[in-house]
């Protein structure tokens, strides 16, 4: 990571352990690589939701579209 923003987390021991096996399987380089990518699963879920939240309130007619519509997406 060039840009990077370090934390400190403190997770139950089976939230750890998972966190661990992911990073194993997956072949990731750190636990850090396996939290970025649960972190951007969460972003991703919330985008999601968001979207058909929005297409609910379309489909029934409903102006909501905000003119300063951020996604989320725009830095990646």
């Amino acid at each position: 990571m060039t840009n990077a923003t370090r934390i400190s987390a403190t997770l139950p021991p089976d939230l750890a352990a998972f966190l661990d096996e992911y990073q194993e399987t997956h072949h990731l380089s750190s636990r850090s690589a396996a939290l970025a990518e649960a972190v951007r699963a969460l972003r991703d879920q919330n985008l999601q939701e968001a979207y058909q939240e929005l297409g609910e309130a379309q489909r029934s007619g409903q102006e909501t579209y905000p003119d300063d519509n951020l996604d989320g997406l725009e830095n990646e």
